[in-house]
């Protein structure tokens, strides 16, 4: 009996916690080793994200190097057999909305400021520059756009010869293979050499015509206008030409306006409206903070690019290669490359500046006084950016 106090004592003992001191160090390195696994998290999402969203971003660039490349291969289909007299012409067009070209009011934003000549006309040519057309809102700065112009009718672009002077609504051709129900086609007449007498005018073939052996053309439709902004079919001589266009349904051409606004995005403006008015505007890429360009002309007719140059000044501004002469003409046939060069950006915004001061395009033609200083500003230097540039041939004045 006197053994049981001994014995409880003892089991007390062995019962013993940790101290107040021990549990606070225990917290301690505890909280330590959380603080250094966050912190190793953290590095890690920070360094996934912005590997990803570089990838992202050079992915980007690629799609937009393909988009351009996609419009730009087929610009001129259509009407390189008529580039003599053709190129250079004022256009005429119409749609289901009215009157397309010329343009009776401003290109919706981002191409509010497009207006090659000052008179809402735009010119036939496979590709115009137009610098400083555009002012994307997260820039700040001008950015260029391209005017890319092309059929699709699978025919080579070969014209038809007519027999007859046009009338309102049919036109007498040699003959009319090129041709099925609903198709779009562009009538030049050689008499507006290099687009200073005539213009261009844009129709289309009646949804009743039937082909086969028919050496009259019917003419109906949106895209078909009789008289457009004054200018009459009837007015064309008996020397024009008719050059199929493609189909506004299942081929439809490319008459495209190609820019950067607002939220780092490449919109598209088609000029014929084929699918609607309201889906005229595209936008189509996006991460594009700025686009520049430059032409690449072949001057002696030796299918070589001799020299790259300016689209702001000289010879090649727009409003000289627009001037509907024929020494404008030439000049749009010289054209057989254009190099554009964009500013790809991520939109993160870093909390620290972490991309250079300024960008630099087309190094290399620094010799030449072309190449470009985007210079950054502080709010600037803290998104990332990449450069592409990329050149595009002009596969159908290649072969004028």
């Amino acid at each position: 009996m006197m053994q049981r106090p001994v014995f409880r004592a003892a089991a007390r003992l062995g019962q013993a916690g940790l101290s107040l001191i021990e549990l606070m160090v225990s917290l301690v390195i505890g909280m330590v080793l959380s603080l250094a696994l966050f912190a190793v998290l953290s590095s890690s999402e920070g360094s996934k994200r912005i590997t990803g969203g570089l990838n992202d971003l050079d992915q980007a660039g690629n799609i937009v190097q393909y988009q351009l490349d996609q419009w730009v291969r087929s610009a001129g289909s259509g009407f390189l057999a008529a580039a003599d007299y053709a190129y250079g012409c004022r256009l005429t067009a119409t749609a289901a909305s009215g009157q397309t070209l010329p343009r009776s009011a401003a290109l919706p934003a981002p191409f509010a400021s497009v207006n090659p000549d000052g008179s809402r006309r735009f010119a036939l040519a496979p590709v115009i520059i137009l610098p400083n057309a555009t002012t994307p809102g997260s820039s700040g700065a001008t950015s260029d756009v391209l005017v890319v112009m092309g059929g699709s009718a699978g025919f080579g672009g070969a014209p038809s010869v007519m027999t007859a002077a046009p009338g309102t609504t049919a036109l007498t051709l040699n003959n009319t293979l090129s041709y099925a129900a609903g198709d779009m086609l562009l009538v030049a007449d050689p008499n507006g050499t290099g687009g200073a007498a005539v213009p261009c005018m844009v129709t289309q073939v009646d949804s009743t015509f039937t082909g086969g052996t028919a050496t009259s053309l019917t003419l109906g439709g949106s895209f078909h206008g009789g008289t457009i902004n004054s200018t009459s079919l009837t007015g064309y001589s008996a020397d024009a030409m008719a050059l199929p266009l493609g189909n506004p349904t299942t081929n439809p051409p490319q008459f495209l306006v190609i820019g950067v606004g607002d939220n780092d995005t490449l919109f598209t403006y088609d000029l014929l409206q084929t699918a609607g008015a309201d889906q005229a505007l595209q936008a189509r890429t996006q991460g594009v903070f700025e686009m520049h360009a430059i032409y690449g002309v072949d001057t002696d007719n030796d299918g070589e690019i001799d020299s790259w140059v300016s689209p702001s000044t000289g010879n090649y501004a727009p409003a000289n290669l627009t001037a509907g002469s024929a020494t404008a003409n030439a000049r749009l046939q010289q054209i057989k490359a254009v190099r554009v060069a964009m500013i790809m950006r991520l939109p993160l915004l870093e909390k620290t500046a972490v991309s250079p001061s300024s960008l630099t395009l087309f190094p290399d033609l620094a010799g030449a006084g072309l190449s470009q200083t985007r210079t950054l500003s502080t709010t600037e230097q803290r998104y990332r950016y990449r450069v592409v540039d990329t050149t595009l041939v002009l596969r159908n004045n290649l072969m004028l």
